[in-house]
């Protein structure tokens, strides 16, 4: 996971977010600092999680998974 990527909460949303480079995956949230609580990792099948962002990482995770043989 690089620096600055995973899954955190806002206090102005209902779900987890999946954020990379500031941005989430779902493309309706930014974030101008990495989050005091830092980044969750390995928690991207949680129901808490926006659905949007947590295809794009499962889809990101099985296309990696086809490149690497």
């Amino acid at each position: 996971m690089a620096r600055g990527e995973g899954w955190t909460w806002l206090a102005n949303s209902s779900r987890w977010h999946y954020f990379r480079d500031g941005r989430s995956l779902c493309g309706k949230f930014m974030l101008f600092a990495d989050p005091d609580e830092g980044y969750e990792s390995g928690q991207d099948e949680s129901p808490d999680n926006c659905a949007a962002c947590k295809r794009k990482v499962l889809r990101e995770k099985a296309q990696a998974r086809i490149t690497s043989g």
